[in-house]
């Protein structure tokens, strides 16, 4: 097979791609499926001077093609299925996501409505139908960005065809994935938010976890072993009210939920529980610049922040490898969809997510989110009553039970 040879058919592959894309879209021959299939395939196929595979042919993806034309009457999906991969396994995010994060106008995971960002859109949030968060409790060191794997386990996972595969996917999706998507959906009426808080707290049965994060915080007393701290410890046995914001504008948004000025009556919480009632922070960074900068001007942040939050103010990096980090289901799991915009989480001291608001605060989410930090507030001291019970019964038994025995009397001289 000569070089010439190789790269005629490279050149004669991407034209006949071309025209299948071109035709697809102005004829609306093929599914959307098809089309992501297509560039999947594009982008597995191995390089015409590769020895140790065929080649895919171009006859093949036409007659693929071809044979997979699109349904006038397509069926309803089903709850838990993609429109173009069919039925997916729990947890498991379709292929389009990295494309489209809602092909079905929905988050993969939460089901929460997103909107498309197109131009004349009218999209109106919606209240939260169902909980937020991980099926199993957060553990430290989960999430991390530090690979831990052994030199074995890196040596199984390279040699892996299909994981290998599945990664290139990945980065694939997130290769097309539009650079200002994000930034698109932040319409100018309802400034991004991605959906209106729960009026009630989520049952503590019925409510999910918060995930695991580990990054690096404002603390001058130096950072942990591997360069940072989990966030479960600090969140774990206490009551926490987390902000998570990234640019000014999700801070901004953050602000009209717990600063001062906006919720006095949080602050006026936070001052009279101090061992059961916290806040913490978590600061987005999205890239390596944004990253050097925000570690840069630290020290103005130090200013603007109480130093009794230091502790709890961390900076957690979105992870360039698909299997480190705050990945893409995690996030959607959380509803946390959109890295602009501001997120206020209320966790109890288990780390389940009993409420949680996104955006800028609307009327009435202000006193949600007061009432609901005062019922956790309220099943904190019942617990703690429950706890102090045997104590105080097995000390009243004690005092009424036990008689000290009189010391014997001298005898008489």
């Amino acid at each position: 097979m000569s070089d010439n040879s190789g790269l005629h058919r490279d050149s004669q592959f991407v034209t006949t791609s071309k025209s299948l894309l071109r035709a697809s879209t102005s004829k609306s021959n093929m599914a959307k499926g098809t089309l992501i299939e297509l560039l999947l395939a594009a982008a597995s196929r191995p390089h015409a001077r590769c020895l140790r595979r065929g080649q895919r042919s171009i006859s093949q993806i036409r007659n693929y093609a071809l044979a997979h034309p699109k349904k006038d009457k397509p069926s309803t999906p089903s709850e838990g299925a993609d429109p173009l991969l069919g039925p997916r396994k729990p947890g498991q995010v379709p292929l389009a996501v990295g494309i489209d994060r809602n092909p079905e106008n929905k988050s993969a995971i939460s089901r929460i409505p997103i909107p498309q960002g197109v131009k004349g859109e009218r999209f109106v949030p919606s209240p939260l139908a169902r909980p937020l968060g991980l099926q199993t409790p957060p553990q430290p060191g989960q999430n991390s960005p530090i690979d831990q794997r052994t030199w074995e386990q890196k040596k199984a996972d390279f040699t892996d065809y299909e994981r290998a595969v599945e990664r290139r996917q990945i980065y694939l999706r997130t290769f097309l994935r539009p650079y200002y998507q994000e930034w698109s959906r932040l319409d100018k009426e309802f400034k991004g938010k991605s959906f209106v808080a729960n009026e009630r707290l989520f049952r503590k049965d019925k409510a999910l976890y918060f995930p695991n994060m580990w990054g690096q915080t404002l603390s001058k007393n130096g950072q942990g072993p591997d360069g940072g701290y989990d966030t479960t410890p600090a969140l774990r046995g206490k009551i926490s009210i987390v902000g998570i914001q990234s640019a000014d504008w999700a801070v901004e948004q953050v602000d009209t939920f717990l600063s001062d000025k906006a919720n006095p009556e949080l602050q006026r919480l936070l001052k009279e529980h101090p061992g059961t009632f916290q806040r913490a922070d978590i600061n987005i960074q999205d890239n390596v610049a944004k990253a050097f900068l925000v570690k840069l001007f630290s020290g103005r942040l130090r200013a603007t922040i109480p130093e009794a939050r230091w502790d709890r103010y961390f900076f957690i990096k979105l992870p360039r490898d698909v299997r480190l980090g705050l990945s893409d289901d995690i996030r959607d799991a959380m509803g946390f969809l959109n890295t602009q915009v501001g997120y206020v989480y209320l966790l109890d001291a288990d780390c389940k997510i009993r409420w949680a608001g996104s955006g800028h605060a609307w009327k009435g989410e202000l006193d949600s989110l007061n009432a609901g930090i005062k019922r956790l507030l309220e099943e904190a001291n019942e617990e703690r009553k429950i706890d102090d019970v045997p104590a105080n019964r097995l000390r009243n038994i004690l005092a009424e039970d036990i008689q000290v025995p009189n010391p014997p009397m001298a005898a008489a001289v």
